[in-house]
């Protein structure tokens, strides 16, 4: 197999992940969408397998590109230049990867605004309960004991 074949090769394979990787995060979407949070548990071990085998894929096409001194971006479309097959097959890789990074950002930011009105809904909660709690001997208002601490001060 030459190295061109043996590039198109990893690159139809990485092409192949992404796009599991893809059908993985529309999935995705669709519970963040529908509601079904509980069902992205199960969801996230799928997608962890499939990124796994997607750095290892793309760590063997590295391998092999560095083994033909092409180490950067520039340097790269310079050997895809003659090799059409390869251009073909990398630039089918960059699109499906565009794809899903896409979804991925888009699925982002459902998960953000979803967290945003949990916050909210947690600040009403907060205040409703502090005002709830009366006044102490000293007709001062009593805070909420909310054992709230931000992430990464443990």
């Amino acid at each position: 197999m030459s190295v061109i074949d043996e590039f198109v090769s990893f690159c139809r394979d990485e092409a192949e992940l992404v796009s599991r990787l893809v059908a993985l995060l529309e999935e995705e979407q669709k519970l963040l969408i529908h509601g079904e949070e509980h069902k992205l548990e199960s969801l996230s071990d799928s997608k962890s397998q499939v990124l796994d085998e997607l750095a290892r894929q793309s760590a063997a096409r590295g391998s092999l590109m560095g083994s033909l001194g092409v180490l950067d971006r520039d340097t790269l479309y310079i050997w895809l230049a003659d090799k059409p097959s390869a251009c073909e097959a990398w630039t089918d890789l960059e699109d499906a990867v565009n794809r899903a990074q896409s979804i991925n950002q888009l699925n982002g930011s459902f998960v953000n605004e979803k967290l945003a009105k949990v916050e909210e809904s947690l600040g009403v909660l907060r205040a409703a309960a502090a005002a709830t709690l009366g006044y102490d001997r000293g007709g001062n208002q009593r805070e909420a004991v909310t054992g709230r601490r931000l992430l990464g001060s443990a």
